[in-house]
């Protein structure tokens, strides 16, 4: 099991609060919001990588995912990547 395997099985393993707070506490590490391809559609939407593609995004203009603080510490973001647009990292591993 890898470092991001590791944190899915933490994240479902929580309660819906503590759930919340420890998304909170990843948010910190995000870089989602300053990435090219970012577009705030007013929902709050980050660490795509974790939660979930983006409801407004819809064209790739780079990705920021390989040197991200997040994906870096949980061994992510470069063979899979866009997750704002593509789906989540587990997502992707499905194919």
């Amino acid at each position: 099991m890898d470092l991001f395997e590791e944190l899915m099985d933490e994240l479902e393993n929580l309660s819906e609060e503590d759930h919340s707070s420890r998304i909170k506490e990843l948010e910190g590490d995000c870089v989602c919001p300053i990435c090219p391809t970012y577009e705030d559609c007013g929902k709050g939407e980050n660490i795509f990588c974790i939660t979930q593609k983006s409801s407004c995004i819809d064209m790739e203009l780079g990705c920021l995912c390989p040197t991200c603080p997040l994906a870096q510490k949980y061994k992510i973001g470069v063979l899979h990547n866009f997750y704002c647009h593509r789906g989540t990292e587990k997502e992707q591993r499905k194919g």
